[in-house]
Formats: C-alpha cells, structure tokens, sequence
C-alpha cells in the first residue's frame, strides 16, 4: 500500500514521517529527491542558465537559500523553477510505484506538492497533516528563522489547507502536543493495516 502523505510548511509533515519511519515504514521524501535533482550537474547549468549565475555557488552547486528567497517573491519564477523540477520528480515517483505497486508493505510518498503535481494518483491513500495558521507561522519562525512576510509568501504559494483537507482520505490534525501527534500516527497505521 503506498500512502500519499502532505502538509503545507510547517503542518508537522515531516515529524509524520520520521514518526512512520521510526515504525519501520519505507519514506520516499520527495524534498530529498527533488535536492539531488537540483544538484544534478544539467539542472545546475539549467538553474545558471534561467536565473544567473548568482545562484549557483564556488562549488557549482545550487544556492538553494538564495533561489527559495527569489522564487517565493516572483511566481513567474517559481513557476519557471517548478517545471524544470517537478516532471524530474515525478518521474522518479513512477519509478518507485512500479517497484512497489500490489505489495502488502506500506510504503510513503512525502510530498509537499503532492496534490498540486497530481502524485495522489499513485497513491492508494492520502494523507494530510493539518494546523492552523497562527500554530503554523509561530512553528516556522522557530524552526527555520524566517521573516513573517517570506513565510506568508510560501504559504499562499501553497494549495489552500481547506483544498488540501477536501482531497484527502485522512486529516491528520496537528495543533497539540507531539505525543498526541506521535498517537494519531499510530492509530492511524493501526486502522489501515
């Protein structure tokens, strides 16, 4: 069973999964994928190419703290980044479902984008780690000490969380404690197995 699993910054996404992987779950992190994408030396030349050679650093890789700066102030080049990107990732997301598709082992799929790149599809449940706004901003600013206004930048680059909560099999809500976080995970995996 491959379980689609998805939350706007700072939902909890990423507790979610190391929580399922510390379960023994396969996580196939889409972030992790799309990092080693980025520093391919073709999508290198390419970034050099479209946004200058100001973000590509002495050691020829992405700047990726100066492009996410960039690109969530400008959606013409966020858009401009996500097609070079996201068709690399999907693909490598194809790959995986074939090598896993009819098989009892529950696997993830950690997808940010997962709805707005249409990735649910190879997915047989989805899964969305939920939080309100305020909880959102206040988690984020601790955790990757980030301005507000870039953090609002990225969130309304994000899909709604309402939109987001609608296309899901199950909402995980997270604006408590990490142990009623770490319980829902579980019951979760309880009730699907």
């Amino acid at each position: 069973m491959i379980l689609g699993l998805t939350g706007n910054i700072g939902s909890g996404k990423s507790t979610v999964s190391n929580f399922l992987l510390d379960m023994g779950i396969k996580i196939f992190d889409a972030d992790i994928i799309a990092r080693d994408i980025l520093n391919s030396e073709d999508v290198i030349k390419e970034v050099s190419n479209i946004f200058g050679n100001e973000f590509i650093t002495i050691e020829n890789i992405v700047d990726k703290k100066k492009l996410k700066a960039e690109v969530f102030t400008n959606k013409k080049k966020l858009e401009k980044l996500n097609s070079l990107i996201h068709p690399k990732v999907k693909l490598e997301f194809i790959k995986i479902r074939t090598k896993y598709i009819g098989k009892k082992e529950i696997i993830v799929f950690d997808i940010p984008l997962l709805f707005e790149v249409k990735l649910d599809k190879l997915c047989d449940l989805n899964v969305v780690v939920d939080i309100e706004p305020e909880i959102q901003i206040k988690r984020i600013k601790e955790r990757d000490s980030l301005c507000e206004e870039l953090i609002c930048k990225i969130i309304e680059s994000q899909m709604r969380r309402e939109e987001k909560n609608k296309l899901a099999d199950i909402v995980i809500e997270n604006n408590g404690t990490i142990d009623e976080l770490k319980y829902k995970v579980n019951e979760m995996i309880k009730n699907i197995k």
